[in-house]
């Protein structure tokens, strides 16, 4: 899948890459999770799974907006969202895989001396679980999730706290995202974005966003990665 065309910018020095989604295929767990846990209280959110519209955000967060959406009254957004939490916890072990492409993409990147951070919405505890199921902390420079901050994605400051971390500027940094959201707030941060859309939400005008749009992981090894991070052209030195 391509993009519209890669915007312009100064050569990468980090490459900020989302969790759930794009590393590992935990967001049909999220949804199945989050399912289970309204049915117990009475409400259906099916109709609002599936359409990117929480992709990304913090559990609470989401848990807000289908209280605006739906009107439901019961527990408080932060005991539904620790309940959900404590949900997908369970079932990574058993449940999680990563997904296509992944490793590779991480591998690209430090091949190519970028410094290789996750900023994502999940909590810690997931984040730790996930890092732990697949031996992939040591990948990462550094690990922010959403919760250390006060609002989540679309929000940029997941990314621009990551940024910090990172001691890179945030105009050179390259986010790698399945998520509109995760889209909307790179570009809020100033940073280029790689975008993998969620399944289901390719034909989504709004992708148009991300500077490059692959259809997996598999592809970003390839010249129009490259280009938007400054590379050398694949196959030869940087």
């Amino acid at each position: 899948m391509s993009d519209g065309s890669a915007a312009e910018g100064p050569p990468a020095e980090a490459v900020v890459f989302d969790m759930d989604g794009l590393l590992v295929d935990t967001e049909q767990i999220w949804g199945r999770v989050q399912a289970a846990i309204f049915d117990e209280i009475g409400v259906d959110v099916r109709p609002l799974l599936g359409s990117g519209l929480i992709t990304g955000m913090r559990a609470d967060e989401a848990v807000g907006l289908f209280r605006e959406r739906l009107g439901f009254a019961g527990p408080s957004d932060a005991e539904l969202g620790a309940r959900i939490v404590e949900g997908v916890l369970a079932a990574i072990p058993g449940e999680a895989r990563i997904l296509p492409g992944a490793l590779e993409a991480l591998d690209f990147c430090a091949r190519h001396g970028l410094a290789v951070a996750l900023a994502s919405g999940s909590v810690e505890p997931v984040i730790d679980a996930v890092l732990e199921r697949f031996d992939l902390r040591d990948r990462f420079a550094v690990v922010v999730s959403a919760a250390e901050v006060e609002l989540g994605k679309p929000h940029p400051a997941v990314l621009l706290v990551t940024a910090e971390r990172l001691g890179v500027d945030p105009v050179r940094c390259v986010v790698v995202e399945d998520a509109l959201n995760g889209c909307i707030a790179a570009k809020a941060a100033r940073m280029r974005v790689v975008a993998v859309p969620e399944p289901g939400t390719e034909d989504d005008p709004r992708w148009v966003l991300a500077d490059v749009v692959l259809s997996s992981l598999d592809e970003f090894p390839g010249s129009e990665v490259a280009g938007l991070l400054g590379l050398a052209p694949v196959g030869h030195e940087r």
